[in-house]
């Protein structure tokens, strides 16, 4: 496990369990970009953190 993952792994919105930081660029994230991937809503910063995301979902999971 990468550090960043390990980072991201404890930043997570005690609300729902989603993660709480951009996986990609670990910004703080807007509620309406969003993406799912496997059973988990991702949240994003931009539209082009959402696109690196879904190009290889696992890379930042």
């Amino acid at each position: 496990m990468s550090m960043f993952n390990s980072f991201f792994k404890r930043h997570v919105n005690k609300k729902d369990g989603s993660p709480s930081k951009d996986p990609v660029c670990g910004m703080r994230p807007t509620d309406t970009i969003t993406s799912v991937f496997q059973g988990v809503t991702y949240k994003f910063c931009s539209d082009h953190c959402k696109e690196q995301f879904d190009a290889d979902p696992n890379q930042y999971t």
